[in-house]
């Protein structure tokens, strides 16, 4: 049974949500002088259900597919959390097909040389519309008897950078790997879920719930993302594909998406080719105290990738699955639910 933080904050927001309606419900008999027992009171119906609502989900959490004779498309696994999910996986008995952007890369090699038959190293540039097909002809050759089960579209680009800032080029690429990479993968192997009625399961961000100054590029694409993800949920129904997201909350020091060294090395390239007269507008001065904040961002987050890899887990295989996944420390949660459940100016206020 599954005890994170977000699983516990799901429990507790079913049982409020069942506590809501049996307390008011116990109101409502009450006003209405319906005969009830003496412990019957709407504080007491209210805890009922909350505790109720609490272990429905949680012995619900706890059901989950069969993983015989199944497989899963995972891409963007030569290194960082879709690598790791491919031995994971493959541990619990699935037929794991990992896009690597390197086929021949030092990533995809320890892959093959792990010597796991059900391991299948493929050549999976998400920008690429002929590799898309041709990952998608050999997953079709190399099923095994019950199907595709699910997608974990993981593969993903990072950067940073005002505005204003930011080379058209840059974000078009950036766009090109995290959406419409996204769509052309699912695009490819929805045909095979819907045979087995299986899953696709969308890696976002906390960041595309909530953005932040120096981001934009990044958080524009994880909006889309989400947006891309909920939409797909809608469309999917009727052929029983469930659509997930999981949105990590900071795991830059985790996987090494960014170090110190990286980062000034792609701010100085940056810097190069921000105009002179936006250059003069901002300073150099205030670019790099922004390029210190990032560097002190990308080396205060958790370093465990464990939370991430279970969400994943999770998320391909709960029988009931949920909507989204948050593998977040308690700071990026607290600051994701302000954004979403209170007024604009109370977030504002907080975080920016």
């Amino acid at each position: 049974m599954e005890n994170s933080l977000d699983s516990l904050y799901r429990a507790a927001l079913w049982g409020l949500q069942v506590g809501t309606v049996t307390g008011a419900a116990g109101l409502l008999a009450q006003l209405l002088g319906l005969p009830l027992p003496d412990y019957v009171t709407p504080p007491s119906a209210c805890f009922a259900g909350l505790a109720l609502g609490a272990t429905v989900l949680f012995l619900m959490d706890s059901l989950q597919i069969s993983t015989k004779d199944r497989a899963v498309v995972v891409t963007g696994c030569d290194s960082g959390f879709g690598h790791e999910m491919v031995f994971r996986l493959e541990r619990m008995g699935l037929v794991v097909f990992a896009g690597c952007l390197f086929a021949n890369g030092e990533g995809a090699q320890k892959l093959k040389d792990s010597g796991r038959k059900n391991i299948h190293v493929m050549q999976l540039n998400v920008t690429s519309d002929d590799e898309v097909k041709d990952a998608v002809e050999y997953v079709r050759r190399h099923l095994p008897p019950n199907g595709l089960w699910g997608i974990l579209n993981n593969a993903g680009w990072s950067t940073f950078g005002h505005v204003e800032w930011v080379p058209i080029d840059i974000c078009k690429r950036i766009m090109d790997i995290n959406v419409w990479g996204t769509i052309r993968v699912t695009q490819g192997f929805l045909p095979l879920l819907r045979q087995s009625k299986g899953r696709v399961v969308n890696v976002a961000s906390g960041l595309g719930r909530q953005c932040a100054a120096n981001r934009s590029t990044y958080g524009i694409t994880k909006y889309g993302v989400e947006a891309l993800s909920d939409c797909l949920r809608f469309e999917m129904r009727k052929w029983g594909v469930e659509v997930v997201i999981i949105e990590p909350g900071n795991f830059v020091n985790a996987t090494g998406i960014f170090t110190p060294d990286s980062i000034r090395r792609d701010a100085e390239a940056l810097w190069k080719r921000i105009p002179s007269d936006v250059q003069k507008d901002y300073t150099k001065e205030y670019f790099d105290a922004v390029i210190e904040n990032m560097i002190y961002y990308s080396t205060k987050g958790t370093t465990d990738k464990s939370s991430v890899l279970d969400a994943m887990t999770l998320a391909l295989l709960h029988r009931y699955p949920h909507p989204r996944y948050q593998p977040m420390e308690v700071y990026f949660k607290v600051r994701t639910w302000v954004n979403t459940h209170l007024p604009e100016w109370v977030y504002e206020k907080l975080y920016t």
